[in-house]
């Protein structure tokens, strides 16, 4: 039998949302495997770079821990009680990626989620950028931080059937941030110099607030939390697959007519599993994020099919593209 009131309930405590929620899924085992041998350190310099690059008023963290070892766990606990992140979630089995953080993103009440690998370097600006890209740009659906030129057609049907809209190309891409990629993915300074996506003009769009690449990839983009409520509840079957998040995330996007768009700089790099020296020497400054009123967007209401049919036929006349 319950003996008195809860206190609570006259307590009257306004909920505080927040403007930018952040999701990290990680996993790192106790699995013996020279992959996992440095995943940890690099884990925590990754969230080292981000505490140090975010507007902790208005933004929330999530970390996802799927069934990692007891350090790693104990860890996620010590940021969560030291006031670093807002929730740890903690699977007792590997679920994988695609699952939990469609999960955690279709529960957040934030305006903007930002899902990343465990593994993204942060550097001054990346969330300030990212966010002002959503108001300076009509139907941006995914931003990336760093340019994904490289990716424009990938699920961009909505972009490039849009028989009204120029399509703009010119060299944009700066030799930095084409030689940050490259070191990231382990390329040689000659293969990064010789390679030529690098030497062909860029598509981008251009208003009077700025540019930015068509393209975005997805080992770190922000989404406007509205698109991911929207995209259908569906059931994915494996912890593991690739194109799972083409089929569950970014494919749904494109069908609801959005574009996916990236910054034409670099502000992440991808650790991958080791740590650049270079990292001890970033000098950190956070920038301050003012409350957003984010405009109202309309999807492309053109249907689907029509919308690849005239993306078809696009290609086909810039098949030289």
């Amino acid at each position: 039998m319950r003996v008195g009131n809860n206190p609570e309930k006259n307590k009257n405590k306004l909920i505080r949302y927040k403007l930018h929620r952040i999701i990290i899924p990680v996993y790192i085992p106790n699995e013996k495997d020279t992959y996992f041998d440095n995943l940890f350190t690099v884990f925590k310099t990754s969230i080292d770079s981000l505490l140090k690059t975010i507007d902790k008023e208005h933004t929330k963290i999530s970390i996802i821990n799927n069934a990692c070892n007891k350090i790693v766990s104990h860890y996620i606990n010590e940021l969560l009680l030291s006031n670093y992140i807002d929730k740890h979630i903690h699977y007792s089995s590997n679920m994988g990626k695609v699952n939990t953080i469609l999960s955690e993103a279709k529960g957040s009440y934030e305006d903007f989620i930002t899902i990343a690998d465990a593994d993204v370097f942060y550097y001054n600006g990346w969330q300030l950028n990212s966010l002002y890209v959503f108001k300076k740009f009509k139907k941006v659906g995914v931003v990336a931080p760093l340019p994904c030129t490289h990716l424009a057609y990938y699920n961009n049907i909505s972009y490039f059937s849009n028989i009204l809209k120029i399509k703009k190309k010119k060299l944009l891409l700066s030799k930095e941030s084409c030689e940050s990629f490259g070191e990231s993915v382990g390329w040689t300074k000659e293969r990064v110099l010789n390679e030529e996506r690098w030497k062909k003009p860029q598509y981008y769009m251009k208003n009077k607030f700025g540019e930015v690449f068509i393209g975005a990839g997805h080992f770190i983009a922000t989404y406007r939390a509205d698109i991911l409520h929207t995209i259908p509840f569906k059931k994915n079957t494996y912890v593991f697959k690739n194109g799972d998040e083409y089929e569950f995330l970014d494919e749904p996007i494109d069908k609801l007519g959005y574009y996916r768009v990236s910054l034409t700089k670099s502000f992440v790099y991808h650790l991958g599993n080791t740590i650049p020296k270079w990292v001890d020497s970033v000098i950190y400054k956070k920038q301050s994020l003012n409350t957003f009123n984010l405009p109202q967007l309309k999807a492309n209401n053109i249907p689907f099919l029509a919308r690849v049919f005239f993306y078809k036929l696009w290609r086909k006349l810039n098949k030289n593209h």
